[in-house]
């Protein structure tokens, strides 16, 4: 119960289907595969110099920002803590169900009211509510569990209105969106505004460390550059999201293939689990349950590992993240599932 995403260590031995971590199925593209055998012993000889422009330069053009308004940095999680440190915890407001991170360094949670069911419309409250009474504000988008996404134009008109207050935005899953660069809060063209972004889940590369902070807010700029180590990323992260970040061809198919193959997932577990989060446009599905340990008993039964959340938890929902597999591994899922009600 509420174990990382991806992490299969606690659980009997055998295999697995991972549908418990967010990192696309399909990846890494090709191109990671020949850059990593293109790296040589003596590339490791020397310190990283020049990996970080060669990243944030690659990062930006990606998302169609300016790269010097990017700070690198290894994944989401450690600008989550840098910024624990910097600013006032408890004037940090977290619109949660949240990340795992974000939940734990920023103690004050703005959940949904008791008894009603989560929509984007209630979460873009939250922010507007947030924004007028604290400081900061933190928010995913699109949300980790649920999948909800509110749209920039509506999240730019909350912080036009409330200028003294700085709204943190987590995009690590933007990219799953079809029109993720016009839709990303970079674009907001605000100073009260911080992003966090990371290339690892949608070019399905975790295993490197490589992520990005934007901002136009100087302040906060400059105090989290400060805290950036010497060499913030390795020869070999660099070479390999760089080389992932140019698949952009490979990213416009493998988007498209995900977001059909997470609609095809609801058509198979939506009968199961009548508390399935339809209709949301990332590549995974959220199932509200009061019961998520005998939900996540029931995908391990079907050799498939799901993410299980206890709603009893600070900052969470009850439910199960289940995360879209390709398209080869949701015609088994099927297969598996239609037999058992056939037994």
């Amino acid at each position: 119960m509420d174990a990382q995403g991806g992490d299969l260590r606690s659980l009997p031995d055998r295999e697995y289907l991972d549908l418990g971590t967010c990192v696309n199925r399909y990846g890494p593209p090709p191109a990671v595969e020949a850059a990593l055998r293109s790296i040589k012993p003596e590339h490791l000889l020397a310190h990283p110099y020049g990996c970080e422009e060669s990243f944030t330069e690659a990062y930006a053009d990606f998302m169609g920002a300016s790269p010097d308004r990017l700070i690198p940095g290894r994944g989401i999680t450690e600008f989550i803590r840098v910024l624990a440190q910097l600013l006032p915890t408890e004037q940090v407001a977290v619109i949660t169900p949240d990340y795992t991170d974000t939940i734990r360094w920023f103690p004050t949670h703005l959940d949904p009211p008791s008894g009603t069911v989560e929509t984007p419309q209630s979460r873009l409250d939250r922010v507007d509510s947030a924004m007028r009474t604290h400081p900061y504000v933190m928010l995913s988008n699109p949300n980790n569990p649920l999948g909800f996404y509110l749209h920039r134009d509506d999240l730019v008109d909350i912080c036009r209105a409330n200028p003294d207050s700085v709204l943190i935005v987590d995009e690590a899953y933007i990219e799953f969106l079809p029109e993720h660069a016009e839709l990303s809060m970079t674009q907001s063209g605000l100073s009260n505004v911080v992003v966090l972004r990371s290339p690892n889940k949608f070019f399905g590369i975790a295993g490197t460390r490589t992520g990005a902070l934007w901002t136009l807010n100087s302040d906060i700029f400059r105090r989290v550059a400060e805290r950036k180590l010497n060499w913030t990323l390795s020869h070999v992260d660099t070479v390999l999201a760089t080389a992932a970040l140019a698949e952009t061809q490979w990213a416009e198919r493998t988007r498209s293939a995900l977001l059909r193959n997470a609609v095809g997932l609801e058509e198979i577990i939506g009968d199961r689990f009548p508390g399935l989060v339809r209709g949301v446009p990332v590549h995974y599905r959220f199932i509200a349950t009061d019961d998520p340990v005998e939900g996540h008993r029931f995908f391990l039964d079907h050799g498939v590992a799901v993410r299980a959340l206890d709603g009893r938890q600070p900052g969470r929902v009850s439910g199960l993240r289940v995360t879209a597999p390709t398209a080869a591994e949701l015609a088994n899922l099927k297969d598996s599932l239609t037999q058992l009600e056939h037994v």
